[in-house]
């Protein structure tokens, strides 16, 4: 009978090609390979080359989809920083590219700013006209109907730093302006690092905040924190109801942001209370929960 032979390692294969034809600038085949590679292992050690063949290619939103599931890894070095940051710039979204570079200090930072400043000015060159329109429009946002405020939002990254200012801070304490996306402007204030005051309409009052002096959404630790009580509270009785209640309230407590603490100062009570309120029962924050469901009603407005 005649011996098997063993095919070698495919990824292994796949991957030294690439690195080959990635060294000898063939993108093509270099992202092929370290496609095969990847479809094996999708692991950051194969995302790195196959993120910078992308980029060779101006294939920038795949190599961003390669490079975010691997966030924290590509902002390691600075040679990584680059990758991410070339593809933000190749796709446009400065509001990103300026986002990923907020916890750095000064010095490792202004090389990348002085990039983000010089693409930001071409854009201006070329995009004037597509930019000032959409901050006229954005500015404005009460104005227009859900569904028109959801598709320029989604082109809000085009916007460099001065023009993400001018046509967010209007919108923060205008009422009329849906609070799911009061909460989003003002956190993109936060992420390119905004240091000046604005006025934002919080629940229950106007505030005077600085943005860059805010945690961040991601990075606000409160709300993830009763996220994580309600569903201890809620046990393994009813699973499917219990998903239900804390996706909805995932939504409904990032409304509150960046008052949760103060809103909330007994996050035991409120979990209580939650609960209590989907039972049909009265509690103390009613007048919230009113609040947080006629926001959430909002979100699924198109007219």
């Amino acid at each position: 009978m005649a011996k098997m032979v063993s095919l070698p390692d495919n990824e292994k294969r796949h991957f030294d090609i690439g690195e080959q034809a990635l060294q000898k600038g063939n993108y093509a085949s270099a992202a092929a390979h370290f496609e095969k590679a990847y479809e094996a292992d999708q692991s950051y050690a194969i995302a790195q080359p196959l993120a910078a063949s992308l980029n060779g290619l101006k294939q920038f939103h795949e190599s961003l989809n390669v490079m975010l599931p691997h966030y924290q890894a590509f902002m390691q070095t600075d040679a990584d920083v680059q990758l991410m940051l070339d593809a933000w710039l190749g796709t446009l979204n400065f509001v990103m590219a300026r986002g990923m570079l907020r916890h750095f200090d000064v010095v490792r930072r202004a090389t990348f700013d002085r990039q983000i400043d010089a693409a930001e000015a071409l854009a201006l060159s070329s995009h004037g006209e597509q930019i000032a329109s959409l901050v006229r429009k954005i500015s404005h946002l009460g104005g227009f109907s859900r569904q028109e405020q959801q598709d320029l939002f989604s082109q809000i990254g085009i916007l460099p730093k001065a023009a993400l200012v001018e046509a967010a801070v209007p919108n923060l304490a205008d009422q009329t302006v849906p609070v799911a996306m009061r909460v989003s402007l003002l956190d993109l204030l936060t992420s390119i690092s905004y240091n000046q005051p604005v006025r934002y309409q919080a629940y229950d009052r106007i505030e005077t905040l600085v943005p860059n002096e805010l945690p961040g959404m991601a990075e606000e630790k409160s709300g993830p924190a009763i996220l994580t009580q309600l569903q201890a509270a809620l046990g393994d009785d009813d699973q499917e109801l219990g998903t239900a209640l804390v996706q909805m309230a995932r939504v409904q407590i990032a409304f509150l942001y960046p008052d949760i603490d103060r809103l909330i100062p007994d996050p035991a009570a409120f979990v209580q209370a939650y609960l209590d309120h989907h039972q049909g029962k009265s509690t103390v924050f009613d007048q919230l929960f009113a609040w947080q469901t006629a926001e959430t009603a909002k979100l699924s407005e198109q007219a």
